[in-house]
C-alpha cells in the first residue's frame, strides 16, 4: 500500500447544547460540552489511518494546549506527523452550538492560515502515492501542492469543502474530485477534461454518482441506522484514498468508501465513529 499524504486543516472542536440562542449582550447556560479533535484534513487522515493506510499529515498547529492535544491525537493513530508544524498562532477552533437539533458552527482558522512560504512541499509530495486535499487552508497552498503533484505524476483527491469559486483551470488538474450534491451544483460544468479522471458526487443515503469518461454511474449506499452523520464525508475521502493506494478500481474504491462512510454514521462523533478495516471486512 502506498503513502497517502494529507495536506489540510487541523482543528479542535468545542461543542455545547443550548435551549435557545443568546441575544446581543445576553449570557445563557449551555450543557453537554464536548472537546474533540477535528478539521477536515485531520479527519480524513484519521479515517485513512484507521483503515490501515500509511498516512502522513501535513498541517499547522498553534503553540498551545489545543495544538498539543491535536498532535497527540494524530500520533495515537500512527499518523506520520513529521510535517505538522507549530506556528505562533492559536490552533484552529470550531465552535459548535447545538440548539433543538440544529447546528451553528463558527470556525476560527488560526494556525491553518499561517503557512510559511519555505515549506518543503516538493520533497513531501514527490514521495507520495496519492495526495488528499480539502479547502480549509489557503488556496495558494492547495494550488501549489496540486502543481507539484502533477510534476511528479502523483494522483490527487480534492474535497472542495467549503466550496468556493475555484478556477476551472485548477479543477481540471484534479484527478478525483469529491463534492457533495450541494457543492457539485456550485462548481463549473465540463470539469471532466484534461487530467480529471472522475468526479465523485456524494449523496448521503442515496450513494455516489460517479462521473467519468464512460458517463454517469450510480453506486448505491449501504442502509444503516444513523446515529450521527458528522464526518461521513471525511470518512469517504479517507477510505477512497486507502482503496486507490491498495490497487482497487475507481468503482470498487467507491464501494469500499461507501461502506466506511455508512459505518461511520452508526456511532456518535466524527473521528470516534470512523471504522477500522476489520469492521468493513465484517
Amino acid at each position: 500500500m502506498g503513502k497517502i499524504v494529507v495536506i489540510g486543516s487541523i482543528n479542535m472542536d468545542i461543542s455545547t447544547e443550548l435551549n435557545d440562542l443568546p441575544q446581543i449582550g445576553e449570557t445563557i447556560k449551555g450543557s453537554n460540552v464536548g472537546i474533540s479533535p477535528g478539521g477536515k484534513g485531520a479527519n480524513q487522515a484519521v479515517a485513512a489511518a484507521k483503515l490501515g493506510g500509511d498516512v502522513m499529515m501535513v498541517g499547522m498547529i498553534g503553540d498551545d494546549a489545543f495544538g498539543a492535544d491535536a498532535l497527540a491525537n494524530l500520533n495515537s493513530h500512527c499518523i506520520d506527523v513529521t510535517n505538522v508544524w507549530t506556528v505562533s498562532e492559536t490552533t484552529g477552533l470550531a465552535m459548535i452550538l447545538r440548539e433543538n437539533g440544529d447546528n451553528r458552527i463558527i470556525v476560527a482558522p488560526g494556525a491553518n492560515n499561517a503557512w510559511p512560504n519555505e515549506l518543503p512541499l516538493e520533497t513531501i509530495i514527490a514521495n507520495a502515492s496519492i495526495l488528499l486535499l480539502q479547502n480549509e487552508i489557503p488556496f495558494t497552498v492547495i494550488e501549489k501542492a496540486v502543481d507539484i503533484a502533477r510534476l511528479y505524476d502523483v494522483p490527487t483527491i480534492f474535497d472542495p469543502a467549503p466550496v468556493d469559486q475555484f478556477p476551472l483551470s485548477f479543477l481540471r488538474k484534479i484527478t478525483y474530485l469529491t463534492p457533495n450534491e450541494t457543492e457539485f451544483k456550485q462548481l463549473p460544468e465540463d470539469i471532466l477534461q484534461d487530467e480529471t479522471k472522475a468526479v465523485l458526487v456524494t449523496q448521503g443515503k442515496n450513494g455516489v454518482e460517479v462521473h467519468d469518461e464512460s458517463g454517469i454511474n450510480h453506486v448505491l449506499a449501504f442502509p444503516v441506522d444513523v446515529a450521527d452523520s458528522t464526518g461521513a464525508g471525511d470518512t469517504f475521502n479517507g477510505a477512497f484514498a486507502v482503496a486507490m493506494t491498495s490497487g482497487k478500481t475507481v468503482q470498487d474504491a467507491v464501494v469500499f468508501a461507501n461502506k466506511a462512510a455508512a459505518l461511520s454514521t452508526t456511532k456518535i462523533g466524527a473521528q470516534k465513529g470512523m471504522p477500522k478495516l476489520s469492521e468493513i471486512e465484517d
